[in-house]
């Protein structure tokens, strides 16, 4: 009996210490759970800084271009008046030097080009009995959306939406490029005609969404792979707005600029077209 008693003992005294180690576990405080965060004005934020990022992002790369081009007066502060007045009519100058596109084929990364198909889904035909010569729209819906305006440097005959996007490129170039704001011409927009060399396909200028811009008045030399200087710094301001530039084309056209597919699908959503 003695030997039971002292057993019982001896095992009570040993489940002491787990028995308080449980007792601990038990009694600990449980931590708070995690309060729920609404982040979404946070990611609001972080969009807005986002896209003022990108927009000083593209005034570095306008005056990178510049640099690399021997245009920048950033110094012109330091120089003799006589030097500066020199460095700006050599600026002037340099908007209708002709030079070769670099890279010319990477000049719509990230848009695509609106295919006839697509556009007579979305638009419909101009008109019926397209030829190559200049002919007036008679698509009811697409003469709605045709307006005549000045766009700033130009006047245009274009698709509504397409006015209102291109004031807003020469918004930009009059903000960041006053000389060669200046120095812009067109050589056309709406021409409602069919492709050359198509029987059925009509170019994007038949649907007001295609304009010719050149540098005082002189056209660029098709297809040549060479154009003037104030297009390829223009093509970075219409970018910046979803247009296309004919520079890209496999036949280059640096006149040439229009909407691109990603625009135009924008367009539609915000029920613009």
């Amino acid at each position: 009996m003695r030997v039971l008693s002292a057993l019982l003992i001896a095992l009570a005294i040993a489940s002491v210490p787990f028995a308080w180690h449980y007792a601990q576990r038990e009694l600990a405080p449980v931590p708070p759970a995690a309060p729920v965060v609404d982040t979404s004005a946070l990611e609001a934020e972080v969009a807005a800084l986002r896209e003022e990022v990108n927009q000083l992002q593209g005034r570095v790369d306008g005056l990178d271009i510049r640099t690399s081009l021997g245009l920048s007066r950033g110094n012109a502060e330091e120089q003799p008046v006589e030097e500066t007045r020199a460095a700006s009519d050599s600026l002037k100058d340099s908007f209708a030097q002709v030079v070769l596109i670099a890279d010319r084929r990477a000049a719509n990364e990230g848009f695509t080009v609106a295919s006839p198909s697509f556009l007579q889904d979305l638009l419909g035909l101009p008109r019926e009995g397209l030829t190559d010569d200049c002919q007036s729209a008679t698509n009811p819906a697409l003469k709605d959306l045709l307006k005549t305006e000045n766009v700033g440097p130009i006047d245009a005959r274009m698709l509504e939406p397409a006015l209102v996007s291109l004031r807003q490129v020469f918004a930009n170039v009059q903000v960041f490029e006053p000389e060669l704001y200046a120095r812009i011409k067109s050589a056309g927009s709406l021409c409602v005609r069919r492709i050359r060399g198509s029987i059925t396909s009509a170019s994007s200028h038949a649907y007001g969404l295609a304009v010719d811009i050149n540098i005082d008045g002189v056209l660029d030399t098709l297809a040549d792979g060479r154009t003037q200087l104030g297009l390829i710094l223009l093509a970075d301001f219409f970018k910046k707005e979803g247009w296309i530039w004919g520079a890209g084309f496999g036949r280059e056209d640096s006149m040439h600029f229009e909407v691109s597919r990603e625009k135009l699908l924008q367009w539609r959503r915000l029920g613009e077209i």
